[in-house]
């Protein structure tokens, strides 16, 4: 399995350079596009809980049920700021 660029970012600096060349290019590209802004100290990288590691290396994607309950959230805001700019 190759490297991905999430796992590469979460590496320590040496281990990043020695491995550097098991990414694809496709991985390059992610990581100087989307993930171009995240800047992680060795500390942070050592010190990140497991959860947090595994909820970085895998991110939920979208479904359904969580873009219908984001859309029914903004709903009910979008309602209530409308009533009370008619205050």
């Amino acid at each position: 399995m190759a490297l991905t660029a999430r796992e590469w970012l979460l590496l320590p600096n040496e281990e990043q350079k020695r491995r550097q060349k098991e990414l694809s290019s496709e991985e390059c590209f992610k990581l100087r596009t989307l993930y171009s802004e995240i800047h992680l100290s060795e500390e942070d990288k050592r010190n990140m809980p497991r959860r947090e590691r595994e909820e970085f290396l895998h991110p939920r994607g979208k479904n359904k049920e969580g873009e219908e309950e984001f859309n029914s959230k903004a709903q009910e805001i979008f309602k209530r700021l409308s009533e009370e700019a008619k205050r």
